[in-house]
């Protein structure tokens, strides 16, 4: 069965709709025909039609039906258009802008935010890098600044742009390794496939102390080892990592974006 529900942006099988899918299957629920949806968007008829056959890839079913009127949503594209309907009116009710960061890049980001947002207007938001870009892509956060630079490149919407760098170290004390929530670790897993090393993943930390004192291996970035007063042994393998900020391009981030850049973390 076809599962579609809207998160912090509209899901269709656990998969989120990109900024333009979602454009055009709202524009065709609301205009009628691919002729004027693909007009209202300013984009032709073919490459209009292709984002909704993205769609209907994602939700693994059509989502169209062609009939005496040309091709027109069925139930389900119905159904996913009035989700996405729904979302952008939660969306507009937000008027400030709204920030995101993690624990490891949430200092950097309030010490730019001393100098762009001094009346303390902008909307602060602590989460992890998946959490804080699903609101990203669903409109209820303007910039992000990433641990995991990772899904900057998985964005084919969004403006980013290096704001600092890192070191992502690598301490190994087996086969089994247990993940921080936070950080780049997925590019430490790249280096152990990569390597052909073999290793096996058997829990998640959410915070340092526990990780350190287990006796699973793991990766761990050093700045944030650094502010919680630990010193690498310095025998320790590390990988080099920019440090990204995503965003939407609105005169509030431009004014975060010179903060961070004048305080530009290496």
């Amino acid at each position: 069965m076809v599962q579609v529900r809207a998160s912090l942006t509209v899901q269709v099988n656990g998969r989120p709709l990109t900024e333009k899918q979602a454009k055009a299957i709202l524009a065709l629920y609301l205009n009628g025909t691919q002729r004027s949806a693909a007009r209202s968007l300013g984009i032709s008829a073919p490459v209009l039609c292709r984002h909704l056959r993205q769609v209907e890839v994602k939700a693994g079913a059509p989502i169209m039906d062609c009939g005496a009127r040309g091709t027109v949503l069925n139930e389900l594209g119905e159904t996913i258009a009035k989700e996405q309907l729904a979302l952008q009116s939660r969306i507009r009710e937000r008027s400030d802008l709204a920030v995101a960061c993690t624990p490891l890049t949430e200092e950097m980001l309030l010490l730019a935010l001393n100098a762009a947002d001094p009346q303390g207007m902008a909307e602060v938001m602590i989460s992890d890098d998946r959490r804080n870009v699903a609101d990203l892509q669903a409109g209820l956060v303007d910039l992000v600044v990433l641990d995991d630079p990772l899904y900057a490149f998985e964005m084919d919407d969004m403006m980013w742009e290096e704001v600092g760098s890192d070191r992502l170290f690598h301490v190994r004390k087996g086969e089994e390794y247990a993940l921080y929530r936070f950080g780049p670790q997925r590019l430490g897993l790249r280096t152990l496939d990569s390597s052909n090393e073999r290793y096996r993943v058997v829990r998640t930390y959410s915070s340092l102390a526990p990780l350190l004192r287990s006796g699973y291996s793991y990766f761990v970035s050093e700045g944030l080892l650094l502010r919680k007063g630990h010193r690498p042994r310095g025998d320790e393998p590390s990988i080099p990592y920019a440090i990204l900020c995503v965003y939407r391009p609105t005169a509030g981030t431009e004014a975060v974006l010179q903060a961070l850049r004048a305080n530009r973390r290496t």
